[in-house]
């Protein structure tokens, strides 16, 4: 019996790898960022290029962060999405770590001001082995710490897809280890405060009634 992919769509983890476009919405609205990973990066077996964006519109004061104990990437910048070109001289770059994160790992972090768009990724290159993970996210202030931050583990099991496109699949949406991927996320009460609610009796008092 032959079963290919055909067969078993839901096993197939290279739609996106074969058509170089990102996901279905339903894939996109997953993650904050549209990460791509190009590996081997210039045609060097061991450099890695991580190049993240926006999904739609700006996205000012970004913020790579790597971690703490990391000897530190060998070029990051900004540059056309999806070609490679890196530009390292960064508008109003800003850096800062080691730090300690809040019930976090201790991180380095960096990024630059200028905005990037659909049309504009930043782009974090490594030789050799690279991270436990990179994660990625906005500053609330020039040069301030990033904020919502996003991850993605590269482990043991380094992406090696023949073409260099990793789609959404492959764990992007798994934070990557010790960082919170909800830290300044608040998706469920946005200022609602339902402490001095009481849903019980609509403040009817129950007790004096005899049956």
């Amino acid at each position: 019996m032959t079963q290919g992919p055909e067969n078993s769509p839901e096993h197939a983890h290279d739609h996106a790898a074969d058509t170089h476009r990102p996901g279905p919405p339903s894939e996109s609205e997953d993650t904050q960022f549209n990460w791509r990973i190009h590996h081997p990066f210039e045609g060097v077996e061991d450099r890695v290029a991580v190049e993240v964006a926006p999904w739609k519109g700006l996205l000012p004061r970004w913020r790579f962060v790597v971690p703490g104990d990391f000897d530190g990437p060998a070029r990051w910048g900004i540059g056309p999405a999806g070609t490679g070109e890196i530009d390292e001289n960064v508008k109003r770059p800003a850096k800062d770590g080691p730090i300690q994160m809040v019930n976090g790992p201790l991180v380095v972090w960096f990024g630059g001001h200028e905005s990037l768009s659909t049309k504009l990724s930043a782009y974090l290159v490594f030789e050799g082995r690279p991270p436990h993970y990179v994660a990625f996210g906005q500053a609330d202030a020039v040069a301030g710490p990033p904020g919502n931050l996003e991850g993605i583990s590269f482990g043991d099991d380094h992406p090696t897809h023949p073409n260099a496109y990793i789609d959404q699949s492959h764990g992007h949406d798994q934070p990557a280890p010790g960082l919170d991927p909800h830290a300044g996320h608040d998706h469920d009460h946005a200022g609602h405060d339902h402490s001095g609610h009481d849903h019980s009796h609509d403040g009817h008092d129950h007790s004096g009634h005899q049956h």
